[in-house]
């Protein structure tokens, strides 16, 4: 277990009674302690999925800009030639020689 940092929350009742019910409900009875540890948990995974996600998303934005790019100095056939060799070496270089 890593090291342990004492922090202080402080919470509307509502808001911690409503912790205890979604923490209860997935896990059973817990002390207040672990329901907020928990509720930390649940929000770091999900603020780590957001960014995840948005980083994908700007890698797909980068990659379609730069498609955008090469259509508009390429024409279609070419752009097709240029997949088409592309597809070829790959193939050329899984199916070469494999060191076993």
């Amino acid at each position: 277990m890593s090291d342990r940092v004492r922090v202080v929350v402080y919470l509307d009742r509502a808001a911690l009674e409503d912790l205890e019910l979604l923490v209860g409900y997935r896990h059973g009875v817990s002390s207040r302690s672990e329901v907020v540890r928990q509720a930390v948990m649940w929000l770091r995974a999900k603020e780590a999925a957001w960014l995840l996600r948005a980083r994908s998303y700007e890698r797909h934005q980068a990659a379609r800009l730069a498609e955008d790019e090469r259509a508009r100095k390429l024409s279609r056939e070419e752009r097709e030639r240029v997949d088409e060799q592309a597809a070829i070496a790959e193939a050329v270089r899984l199916a070469g020689p494999q060191k076993r």
